[in-house]
């Protein structure tokens, strides 16, 4: 009698488990053509946008900062720093950047006077100058005529 009744319940079991995969296959099926078919409203689509096209900016007008030599701490023993550049500007601000070019020229010229001759031995020093005369020129003219900082000669002598 003991024998029949664990067969019974192992027919149970079995039957129970292929009933479960069963019922597990359709669900995952039935999950699966719901976000496919987009039943339940999940996918979002977009009107149609278009895309920005591309504009390429605006030419600048190129201001010349007339050159710069200036001669103070270990360029003072017979040594100077010469520095020549321009600014490229929106063409609409070249006018007002002409007129505040002595305030440009004063404050580069701050900067040079405090570059030391082993700052020129960094692979990068160019570029650090041209960072922080940007910065500078920018306290001037303000960020929006600025386009660019070109630097044309700079030279240890």
């Amino acid at each position: 009698m003991s024998d029949q009744t664990a067969e019974i319940e192992a027919k149970k079991g079995g039957s129970g488990i292929v009933l479960g995969l069963i019922l597990a296959v359709l669900g995952a099926a039935g999950g699966y053509a719901a976000i496919g078919l987009d039943l339940i409203g999940l996918r979002h689509t977009p009107e149609a946008i278009e895309e920005p096209k591309y504009v390429a900016p605006a030419a600048g007008v190129f201001v010349d900062i007339p050159q710069i030599i200036v001669m103070n701490g270990p360029f003072l023993q017979g040594r100077h720093l010469r520095f020549r550049g321009a600014l490229e500007v929106r063409p609409e601000d070249a006018e007002q950047v002409v007129i505040l070019m002595p305030r440009v020229i004063d404050a580069l010229q701050g900067f040079l006077r405090s570059v030391q001759a082993e700052y020129f031995d960094y692979p990068d020093a160019i570029d650090q100058f041209r960072d922080h005369m940007r910065v500078r020129v920018i306290d001037v003219i303000g960020e929006e005529p600025l386009i660019d900082l070109l630097i044309m000669e700079l030279v240890p002598n």
